[in-house]
């Protein structure tokens, strides 16, 4: 005879599925994450020596409520009853006086819970979503219940925030894992390389800004595989910025037809790419990876943050530090300092990725930072690139490889050197002016030799 009986409403569902069928709507992410934090607590309450049978309807959305429900209270089998999801009165009750267990819990749907619960107690709170009242049935279930607990249903809007942050990285992971294949498929294509670091930058940067919530082990393990990377593709994309303005300086004349630079460059090329292809392969790049990947679909947020969710606003003001400490680092940059100017701008790209990625979370104001900060980013980019290819000209005219072409890498030298001074004046002419201030020097082209952070080299201009 059923002494104890626990009616359960289903979590928070999808609003429809993708069969369209009532039946098939899922919990969502956030959802099932509310009712797993949630449920252990709830069900204790029915004590250790309780022994329930989990009765479910068949709607998706009650069946996966009630695997959460047999997890908390150490139940194996889920019994299906289609009087649940026809909310048939009668005939449930019918087979609740045929069942041989003490308690039972039934997983179920509204109107149904409420109107069961107040058929048997005469009145009882509204089963919101997730709601578990459990009802002691002295007389059977024809008689009148005694209610001995009610609980409502978890708060899912503190887990919806985070349900959306893992869609965005495991995304990004996937498509990271997509980029490098691409690359590997076609290493001669600088698009292809391109590619892939933008999403090897777009990951670290939404790892980083999420560092505070992520498990370091996870953590640790992501953060190795990506920077080994993006550190070890860093010279391949310096030399396809160098030989894109190569190829400009010939287009322009600065460069004769005949010189033959570029060629020099594409064998450089070849050979950086040659070894990075080998040193991926050697580390089972494509199999670390696909584990990435894999990792990043179950995101690792910290216990405390499993434990409790986080808001929008805890979010939106941990951007809003970030944010502030980008544009504080902006405010007096000086632009002769070539570490300085890398720092910034791969600060305000990590925020644009963020902004933009993550806009949904962060609201609409914040995600159209993105586009303020790209601009930064690019136009901080312009003047990286030239002291980088500067620096890398330099270096090149060191290698017996360029032998034959020492005079055109001084004139691209020279060229990106005068570069680097106008972009600097005009950069600090425009923020005098925006300060009331006139008279600003101009930076000397000495100085755009500046030598950037290990990975300097290959941050990518224009990035999105």
């Amino acid at each position: 005879m059923v002494k104890t009986l626990v009616l359960v409403r289903h979590g928070a569902p999808e609003a429809s599925s993708a069969s369209g069928s009532d039946l098939d709507r899922k919990l969502t992410a956030a959802g099932a994450r509310a009712l797993r934090v949630a449920y252990p607590r709830t069900f204790a309450l029915l004590g250790d020596d309780a022994e329930p049978v989990v009765w479910s309807s068949p709607a998706v959305r009650a069946l996966e409520t009630a695997d959460v429900v047999a997890d908390a209270t150490g139940v194996e089998d889920i019994d299906v009853h289609h009087s649940l999801y026809a909310q048939d009165i009668t005939a449930f009750l019918a087979e609740l006086e045929a069942a041989d267990a003490a308690t039972v819990v039934a997983v179920g749907h509204a109107p149904f819970v409420d109107h069961l619960a107040a058929r048997l107690l005469g009145s009882c709170p509204t089963f919101g979503k997730g709601s578990a009242a459990a009802i002691d049935l002295p007389e059977g279930p024809d008689g009148r219940g005694v209610l001995r607990w009610f609980v409502a249903g978890p708060e899912v809007a503190s887990w919806e925030e985070l349900a959306c942050v893992e869609r965005v990285v495991a995304s990004a992971a996937e498509d990271l894992n997509a980029r490098a294949e691409a690359f590997l498929a076609a290493p001669d294509d600088a698009t292809c390389l391109f590619e892939f670091r933008v999403s090897l930058r777009r990951v670290r940067s939404l790892l980083q800004f999420l560092a505070p919530w992520q498990s370091k082990k996870q953590a640790r393990r992501c953060a190795h595989t990506l920077k080994e990377l993006q550190v070890a593709s860093a010279r391949l994309r310096s030399l396809d910025i160098l030989s894109e303005t190569v190829d400009g300086l010939v287009e322009g004349g600065e460069l004769g037809e005949n010189s033959l630079l570029p060629m020099a460059c594409a064998k450089e090329r070849s050979l950086e790419c040659a070894s990075l292809i080998t040193l991926m392969r050697k580390r089972h790049s494509s199999k670390a990876l696909r584990k990435l990947a894999r990792d990043l679909e179950h995101f690792g947020w910290k216990s405390k943050v499993a434990e409790r969710g986080l808001t929008a606003e805890d979010f939106r003001l941990h951007f809003d530090e970030e944010f502030n400490e980008v544009d504080e680092g902006l405010f007096g940059l000086d632009l002769r300092d070539g570490d300085a100017v890398y720092v910034a701008r791969r600060d305000a790209k990590e925020m644009h990725y963020v902004a933009e990625r993550l806009g949904a979370v962060l609201g609409s104001d914040r995600a159209q930072m993105s586009e303020y900060l790209n601009e930064i980013q690019r136009e901080l980019g312009a003047l990286s690139d030239a002291r980088g290819n500067k620096r890398l000209a330099d270096e090149c005219a060191k290698s017996p490889r360029f032998r034959g072409v020492r005079a055109d890498l001084g004139v691209v030298a020279r060229d990106q050197a005068e570069v680097v001074s106008a972009i600097t004046s005009g950069l600090e002419r425009r923020e005098q002016d925006a300060r009331g201030v006139v008279d600003v020097d101009a930076v000397d082209p000495e100085d755009a030799d500046a030598v950037d952070p290990e990975d300097a080299g290959a941050d990518e201009a224009g990035e999105d």
